[in-house]
């Protein structure tokens, strides 16, 4: 049986409830399952909604609450819509991502791409880590870390220490898997599941954050998002989201000017490319500005911008280094985000975007 309340969860097709079975029960229902997905064998248990008409495998604890992987049991038309073509980019991507070790922990194979790991870096790196927590409620029983990936870092994983369960949700069941493996030390729920189609009941989550995964939705769906993380925060819940502001980051523009222009060429060309040729996955990425977070949302008065880090890894490893002062620098931009928050959070590379419900 769970271990936790299921009435916090939600068909993400009807948005019923869900009821649980057993072992037994499920290999009723699972005779006729897509084996390209799972094998029988790999399907423990699972949730049945409240019409009968869908089934949700649950594979290693993980309960599968993604469309692509319900079994329709109803009579007549099945409801589910085919995933999109771009959001389908970053569902092949992540499962087919590998990974490494790092500090004992499992980490994406690309961490590196995208973080700065340089011992002179190491000290205002980890501290941009730990900001989210400064704009969450310091505790409460249920953290949702949407699009948790692998939670492959110590300061991540301290993120919900106030709190008594840890939703971690992705569109990645390898990823999930990794992150029970580096959060084995407290109770967590894992759930696959899409963060434009929430399976949570409303205003459940004392805490949400969603960290440098919004700006990897489809653009003309990442309101839906957004509101879809309003929606299942409790009433005075904060939720706070790590995005990107690309092109919109002034700071960066004037530091690395060719550099950007470099950027955006690749960034539309790329979107060509996976346009002509249906490859590799490529992960999709597009960066909306502030003033629309400020002008797409009934709730966007009680929308602010903080710094979680002014600069990206191309400025590090342009300006940061142990022979040219690299510390010093970064000590004097950690005083100027800290002092100066909302400033950096609308002018540098990536900001908390922090809503108050």
């Amino acid at each position: 049986m769970p271990y936790f309340d299921i009435s916090i969860l939600r068909c993400p097709v009807t948005s019923e409830t869900l009821c649980f079975i057993g072992k037994k029960e499920t290999r009723e229902y699972v005779r006729n399952y897509d084996v390209h997905l799972l094998t029988l064998e790999e399907i423990s248990a699972g949730y049945i909604n409240e019409s009968g008409t869908y089934f949700y495998p649950v594979f290693q604890d993980i309960i599968l609450l993604l469309p692509v992987y319900a079994l329709f049991i109803g009579k007549g038309d099945d409801a589910r819509g085919k995933m999109a073509f771009d959001k389908e980019r970053v569902f092949k991507y992540y499962n087919e991502i590998n990974y490494q070790t790092k500090n004992g922990l499992k980490i994406y194979e690309d961490s590196p791409k995208w973080v700065d790991f340089r011992e002179v870096s190491s000290e205002y790196i980890r501290n941009s880590f730990t900001r989210a927590k400064y704009y969450l409620n310091s505790k409460g029983k249920y953290f949702l870390d949407i699009a948790s990936g692998p939670i492959g870092l110590k300061e991540y994983i301290e993120l919900s220490d106030n709190y008594d369960y840890r939703i971690c949700i992705d569109i990645s069941m390898n990823a999930l898997i990794q992150a029970k493996y580096n959060y084995s030390h407290k109770p967590g729920i894992f759930i696959c599941g899409d963060i434009t189609n929430i399976p949570i009941r409303d205003n459940t989550c004392d805490a949400v954050l969603c960290q440098h995964t919004l700006y990897h939705i489809p653009k003309d769906e990442q309101k839906t998002a957004v509101e879809e993380l309003y929606r299942v925060a409790k009433s005075n819940a904060n939720i706070a989201i790590v995005y990107s502001w690309f092109y919109h980051s002034w700071f960066m523009n004037i530091c690395l000017f060719p550099i950007q222009i470099y950027r955006l060429a690749r960034h539309f060309a790329g979107k060509l490319y996976v346009k002509l040729f249906h490859s590799k996955p490529r992960l999709y990425f597009y960066p909306h500005s502030p003033g629309w977070f400020k002008l797409q949302f009934k709730f966007g008065k009680d929308i602010e911008f903080y710094c979680w880090r002014s600069t990206n890894i191309y400025f590090l490893n342009l300006y940061v280094h142990r022979w040219l002062f690299g510390r010093r620098l970064l000590k004097f931009l950690k005083k100027l985000e800290d002092k100066y928050p909302k400033f950096w959070g609308s002018f540098g590379e990536y900001p908390v975007i922090v809503i108050k419900k």
